[in-house]
């Protein structure tokens, strides 16, 4: 259940422009230093940090502690030892077992603590918003200058200076029509020894085109061509340094790439026919193999045939239509029967199945939507302030007319 959303605070944006670490205000605590320090964070994915001993000896660890919240500190187990000059990685997963922390660090940025046996904090490391395939760091190891480097390089040196970085990338229209051109505008991390950045980009599986990206309002841009048949347009953004170091968004391209389809399916009649923003006691769901109490959302197929609804998404927000992606291997979880009904549990935890998806409903008010798979909408709503335990859908099922509902119904009939 989200309750209010709120832009990322203006000190974080000040440190991905000067790529300085930044002492959270709530902590004066002086840092003490012994030569071992965290060397470098991965936020996105497989979470984790990095430690970096700069003496001439190794140093035994054990004992120690990293964490995110002195509230649940995570302690370095006994005989863990840094090598001279080399690297330790913990890895950020919540297991609490061995080289694994009780923990795990999110991509909006936070602050990260490194303490000895004695509770004496050696290194304090607030680190930006950062994107998936990037990582912040010191450049070089151990000194004080840290950036955002495109290249996270577990376990090993960072070198001299980073990889340069994609901090945004945006498509306008977001779902193009046949005939349309495309504009792609990217935002750098920095411009710092920056040689230029480029747009690969094909149709139909076709040879991948290059273009270099221009200046335009002070971000990066192409167009992509406008295209008059049915298919999909991949691409993806390369950005080089002076240092001759690439990065690439995605992180892992071309291996994996950005795209979007042109598509003359026909839409399915399927309907966002009710949905619960506050649920603290109501309709429990049980995936986790406990009851939690978590937002959803009730689709409702009017059509004269079943609807698969893999491949298609669901989102809260009107502007951006693919937030979340229901998968599309589980048919039986995801297939709509002639006047049935699915739930999707809006419990920002996709890892419980393919009906939950990665956000949560606004008790303040937001849009509630689905998405054919190529970005079209089907059906969606903006809702106002809702009420605990109390759900909004239609008086009848399909229809435009809405109420509230004291007694949900998910998965049946509002009539």
């Amino acid at each position: 259940m989200k309750r209010l959303k709120f832009a990322q605070p203006l000190v974080i944006a000040c440190c991905l422009l000067l790529f300085a670490s930044c002492d959270p205000l709530d902590d004066t605590r002086p840092v003490t230093d012994e030569g071992i320090v965290i060397n470098e964070i991965y936020a996105s994915g497989e979470d984790w940090v990095e430690v970096y001993n700069n003496l001439e000896t190794s140093v035994n660890i054990g004992g120690y502690f990293i964490y995110d919240n002195e509230a649940s500190k995570y302690t370095v187990p006994a005989g863990t030892t840094v090598p001279a000059k080399g690297f330790l990685v913990f890895v950020c997963n919540d297991l609490a077992t061995g080289l694994n922390t009780n923990f795990k660090l999110t991509s909006a940025g936070e602050t990260v603590y490194f303490e000895n046996a004695a509770g004496k904090l050696i290194d304090r490391v607030e680190f930006p918003a950062i994107s998936a395939g990037q990582s912040y760091g010191r450049y070089p190891d151990g000194s004080s200058n840290f950036a955002i480097s495109g290249t996270p390089t577990r376990g090993a040196t960072n070198g001299g200076s980073q990889t340069p970085a994609i901090l945004s990338t945006t498509r306008e229209p977001i779902v193009p029509g046949f005939n349309e051109t495309v504009t792609i505008r990217a935002t750098l991390v920095s411009t710092l020894g920056l040689t230029g950045v480029k747009i690969y980009y094909r149709f139909n599986g076709g040879s991948y085109t290059s273009a270099t990206m221009t200046i335009q309002s002070g971000l990066y841009t192409a167009t992509l061509p406008a295209q008059t048949v049915v298919g999909k347009m991949e691409y993806y953004l390369e950005v080089e340094g002076s240092n001759g170091l690439k990065s690439y968004e995605p992180a892992t391209a071309p291996n994996k790439v950005l795209s979007y389809l042109l598509n003359t399916d026909p839409l399915p009649q399927l309907f966002i026919n009710e949905f619960l923003a506050v649920n603290t006691s109501c309709c429990a769901d049980n995936s986790s193999g406990t009851n939690e109490f978590d937002d959803w959302i009730e689709i409702y197929n009017a059509g004269a045939t079943p609807v698969n609804i893999g491949g298609m998404y669901v989102s809260d927000n009107k502007a951006n239509p693919f937030k979340y992606q229901i998968p599309n291997d589980q048919p039986s979880l995801t297939t709509i029967p002639v006047g049935g009904f699915l739930i999707i549990w809006a419990d920002n935890q996709p890892e419980q199945g393919a009906l939950h998806a990665d956000f949560a409903l606004s008790s303040a008010g937001e849009d509630v939507g689905i998405y054919y798979i190529d970005g079209r909408t089907i059906n969606d709503y903006t809702f106002g302030a809702q009420s605990e335990n109390v759900s909004w859908g239609r008086t009848t099922n399909g229809t435009s007319t809405w109420k509230s509902f004291n007694t949900p119904t998910p998965g049946q009939s509002n009539n």
